[in-house]
């Protein structure tokens, strides 16, 4: 069994998810990787060493294998929408991967 992972976008200058949203994710059952617990990262704040670039968590990873499961617990823990389209410029705000136990990937 593999893993969906989901990786945020800052697009149009702007996180899409806040605070409460990762938050909510972790209780939905999703692993967070907070950007407190990155090492090395470039682009730290300097003013608040848990964020990165002003967010707490830029990824998160569900267990399994279906997309549709992950992007409906996605949009049940946070309101979003997994297919906003975000800004012409920057690209789609959320994006969802599968990588499989062989290290296969696949895109949503």
């Amino acid at each position: 069994m593999g893993q969906i992972e989901y990786s945020t976008n800052n697009s149009g200058g702007s996180w899409w998810l806040t605070d409460e949203d990762w938050y909510a994710l972790e209780e939905a059952g999703w692993t967070v990787q907070w950007e407190k617990d990155i090492k090395d990262k470039l682009f730290k704040d300097s003013s608040n060493p848990d964020r990165w670039l002003g967010a707490l968590a830029t990824k998160a990873t569900f267990p399994g294998d279906d997309f549709e499961e992950a992007v409906r617990s996605f949009e049940n823990a946070t309101g979003q929408y997994a297919n906003d389209a975000g800004c012409d410029c920057c690209g789609q705000p959320h994006n969802f991967y599968h990588t499989d136990d062989n290290g296969n990937w696949s895109y949503y």
